[in-house]
């Protein structure tokens, strides 16, 4: 991702820094910790830490995950959950037994094979035409791999009969009600449930330290008053009062920013794999990211000529079906680049642009009666049925280190910069209470934070020559490390979808 400064600007220039070395360059006000903070912090005291230095703002996912608290630690780096469909599973005809053309006609009854022995009487199940109810005759009986059923035409209708299409092998059949006498009834229908899904999927791992050698320290130590200390963060003691600077809590806190670097990369763009082996031997694993997983949800693509009408049929199209897609539930975010938001923005301009223009909505006049303001933008759109679209801007769909594929045109720009994700088309009544439904998960006690002494003490900063512990022949000052357990969770892959620019050669 692309990082500001917030519209603080450098005094001093130097050059920049790579590797895990104390050899970089850092600015204190660039992360807000000038100040007195515990750096010895678990997992939760991370995501606080940089929920309070705004580090969030530049990683979407994890803030809109970790950082809201929608964490879930697991027992394990493999995970699986249960999904349950929003539409009950439908019978279908394997076998066509009827050869009249006529089927039902003079209320006859009729057989039809279906592939589900679900059913009996007093159920009543329709075909593709809600017309025609059809009332199921005492149980069916196997035949094969299929189940016969009795079928009668529920209606006083002599000359009524079922279109002998309805009955041709993998048509389909439902239960929609039941119907039993008002009196004396022994007769009670069956249950059927929406169908189950057990997704799976797995955590990944990332790592990161940083060491400094003890000459490293001592230089830092000896350059209060030079440019050096910039590198470092002000210590106080129990009173408040200024006692040295140090460089080690600012790599620190560095290091640890590339490591939500590392975690929101994967996030968005990491892909699922177990086949690759470590230098130790064990197998290492990473999990989908968003990427990956919404490229089996609900997809539009388009050559830049995406149109209002054609994004208003395809949203509607997602929700028509749907027990609860009621209008007062059809609000969505469009997650979007520079691009994406022009480009929504020139759709609905030109569908506004056959209404009258108020002048008062775009032309605004100062307080110098002289100078006038004109201009607008459409972030907003309101659909048919109550579909509610707005437009969120994410600058990391421009960020070239992310997204290095270029427009072949606008070669420039990022072709991301024209995609746009929903992340969630809304909550589903039928979806067990799962609640939000993208979580970040990590694997419970994965984590670590962790320095080893050489010859220097890393909580105070200073060398070791009271004859404490420390450690000769290794790493001559101390060293810092980090490693973190993530995966994303995307409990209904059909509450998401994206629009993408497809590129025609």
């Amino acid at each position: 991702m692309q990082f500001t400064m917030g519209g603080l600007k450098p005094t001093t220039i130097t050059e920049g820094f790579g590797g895990n070395s104390v050899n970089s360059v850092h600015l204190v006000r660039t992360y807000g910790l000038d100040k007195k903070d515990n750096t010895s912090v678990n997992a939760t005291g991370i995501a606080q830490l940089f929920s309070a230095t705004d580090r969030y703002s530049d990683k979407p996912m994890i803030g809109a995950t970790e950082a809201k608290g929608k964490k879930i630690y697991l027992s394990s780096n493999q995970y699986s959950w249960k999904l349950r469909g929003h539409m009950r599973q439908v019978a279908t005809v394997v076998e066509v037994l009827e050869t009249s053309s006529t089927p039902g006609i003079q209320r006859q009854e009729f057989d039809v094979v279906l592939n589900r022995g679900w059913y009996e009487e007093p159920d009543v199940l329709i075909g593709e035409h809600n017309s025609y109810p059809l009332e199921i005759v005492g149980k069916p009986y196997q035949k094969g791999t299929g189940f016969v059923y009795t079928l009668r035409l529920q209606t006083d209708d002599p000359t009524l009969y079922l279109p002998s299409g309805d009955i041709q092998v993998g048509k389909e059949f439902r239960k929609v009600s039941t119907s039993v006498v008002d009196e004396e009834n022994n007769k009670y229908g069956t249950i059927q449930f929406n169908s189950i899904f057990e997704l799976r999927s797995q955590t990944g791992n990332v790592a990161e330290k940083f060491e400094f050698t003890d000459k490293a320290l001592r230089i830092d130590k000896n350059s209060a008053d030079s440019k050096a200390r910039h590198w470092s963060v002000p210590f106080y003691d129990s009173k408040g009062k200024y006692t040295h600077n140090n460089f080690a809590p600012m790599a620190e806190a560095d290091m640890m920013n590339q490591v939500y670097d590392d975690i929101e990369w994967g996030l968005v763009f990491g892909r699922k794999s177990t086949r690759n082996v470590g230098p130790s031997g064990y197998v290492k694993r990473t999990g989908s990211g968003y990427r990956e997983q919404v490229e089996g949800s609900n997809q539009l693509t388009h050559n830049n000529n995406l149109t209002l009408a054609r994004l208003d049929q395809w949203l509607n199209s997602i929700y028509r079906g749907r027990k609860d897609a009621t209008p007062d539930k059809r609000r969505i975010v469009l997650v979007t680049g520079e691009m994406g938001a022009m480009m929504f923005h020139n759709m609905v301009a030109s569908e506004a642009s056959s209404f009258l223009t108020v002048d008062t909505h775009y032309i605004e006049k100062k307080a110098d009666v002289r100078h006038l303001s004109y201009g607008a933008q459409f972030t907003h759109y309101k659909g048919k049925n109550g579909l509610d679209v707005t437009v969120m801007l994410n600058p990391s769909y421009d960020n070239p280190d992310f997204c290095p594929q270029k427009h072949p045109i606008y070669t420039d720009t990022c072709i991301d910069s024209w995609r746009m994700d929903i992340l969630d088309f809304g909550k589903a009544e039928q979806d067990g209470g799962l609640g939000d439904n993208i979580a970040m998960v990590c694997e419970k006690f994965a984590d670590y934070f962790f320095t080893t002494a050489g010859k220097w003490d890393p909580k105070s900063g200073m060398p070791i020559n009271d004859g404490s512990a420390g450690l000769a022949g290794g790493l001559s000052g101390y060293g810092t490390y980090v490693e973190k357990s993530f995966g994303l969770m995307i409990r209904d892959l059909s509450r998401c979808g994206y629009i993408g620019l497809r590129i025609v050669s």
